[in-house]
């Protein structure tokens, strides 16, 4: 019994030991198996052994705390500094934070405060930048980036870091900053007159987000449903990419064109040449594969300004199935026994256009990018698909964009996305 007790008491004392905080001080020296310690005033305290103690801030360069959070003095006397309004003081202090610990979302995210504060708009954007690095997915860091970008006068990429900050958590200060930063209302642009006809530009209808013009008849009933659809799906997929295009898009209904019936490929049903351009024909308000084709095209113009153009053609269609609402799941399910029988296309020849493809070629190409697309975000989430689409921007080619945002190579993404498909049996997704 007595030693039964002796063994669980040493276990407690271990595990306490194994858990216990660390001071360093200045002079290189270090205190373990703290029991807690805090900042009090112009002391560190803390407790050891049954005792408490306390020795001068000055001496301590840092605690490190058993949950592997690190407790600076300067980061501590920095915001008090920053609270105060002495900016000056709380940069000076901060700096030196950071250049012991570049990786301290706290010390990044107060700089960025203390920057603004200091009326430097620049070094706030640069700070920010790095503290968004640390941890992409802290709303409150893609917040204060959103501050210093709109601060610096880049409304479209502040609005950008909001939105990201929104999608990450709601938040309403954001939101109302988000609003404050979108663009101000399109100024009306000339049209040229002419006869109204078949073939007639007429004058478009104008918003922030959107010129919607009619090639042919107007139906402004119909018009103004388009519009409500594309800005619904415009606000999703600025939420969901943290992105918006700079410029307005355009948008031609095409009267005396009629509506390609379901399961045709996209391209069919609706293009978009850097206009959205849409057949309507016969129709009196947006149908369900109407408004699927709205959200497909108009997720091209989000992934052509977002990647400059640079993006590899299944990656922009899997991306658009996506966020048009196509389900990635139907596409493995369809392409499982190719990867079985290994005549599963290859990514990297899908990188061209589909548009000289027909029947049931062009039909699996557009099913291998849904499921190419599907499989990035079951590997890392949707923040590798934007990764991705953020390195293909800076202008790297598909073969080095994918490894920098994923860690794989194309050989090696295509092989775990084969091996996945090979998994699935027929009827293996509907017991989901």
């Amino acid at each position: 019994m007595k030693r039964a007790f002796l063994a669980a008491l040493a276990a407690v004392l271990l595990a306490g030991a194994a858990g216990a905080d660390t001071i360093e001080l200045t002079n290189g020296h270090v205190i373990a198996d703290v029991d807690r310690a805090w900042f009090e005033g112009t002391q560190l305290r803390y407790q050891k052994d049954g005792g408490t103690y306390g020795i001068p801030r000055t001496l301590v360069r840092r605690v490190v705390t058993r949950g592997g959070v690190v407790l600076d003095p300067d980061l501590d006397r920095a915001r008090e500094r920053l609270t105060a309004g002495d900016a000056v003081e709380a940069t000076r202090l901060l700096r030196g934070v950071v250049s012991r610990d570049p990786r301290s979302e706290t010390a990044l995210q107060s700089l960025v405060q203390a920057y603004l504060a200091l009326g430097d708009p620049k070094a706030a954007v640069e700070i920010g930048q790095r503290a968004v690095a640390v941890d992409p997915n802290s709303a409150r860091a893609q917040e204060l980036l959103g501050d210093a970008l709109a601060t610096a006068g880049d409304r479209a990429g502040a609005e950008r870091a909001y939105a990201m900050s929104i999608g990450l958590k709601p938040n309403p200060e954001v939101e109302r900053k988000l609003s404050e930063v979108g663009p101000a209302p399109l100024v009306g642009l000339p049209v040229a007159p002419g006869p109204a006809g078949p073939g007639t530009l007429h004058a478009p209808l104008r918003g922030a987000r959107f010129r919607l013009r009619y090639d042919g008849s107007v139906n402004e009933p119909l018009g103004t449903a388009v519009l409500g659809a594309l800005d619904t799906a415009y606000a999703d997929f600025t939420q969901r990419l943290g992105f918006r295009p700079d410029d307005p898009i355009d948008v031609v209904l095409q009267a005396e064109a009629v509506f390609q019936s379901a399961g045709t490929p996209e391209w069919a049903a609706g293009l978009n040449d850097g206009t959205i351009r849409v057949p309507v024909r016969g129709m009196e308000k947006p149908s369900g594969e109407l408004v699927a084709v709205l959200r497909h095209e108009l997720a091209h113009s989000f992934i052509a300004a977002r990647t400059r153009g640079n993006c590899p053609t299944w990656l922009q269609e899997g991306i658009s199935q996506w966020l048009e609402g196509a389900d990635p799941e139907k596409a493995d399910e369809m392409l499982a026994p190719l990867a079985r029988q290994r005549t599963l296309p290859s990514l990297l020849s899908l990188e061209a256009p589909f548009h000289t493809m027909a029947g049931p070629e062009a039909t699996q190409a557009y099913a291998a990018s849904l499921s190419g697309v599907g499989h990035i975000v079951r590997l890392r989430k949707e923040a590798g698909l934007l990764r991705l689409l953020a390195a293909l921007s800076d202008g790297l080619p598909s073969e080095e964009a994918l490894p920098v945002a994923m860690a794989l190579s194309y050989p090696e993404f295509q092989q775990s996305w084969q091996e996945y498909l090979k998994t699935l049996r027929a009827g293996s997704l509907a017991a989901h």
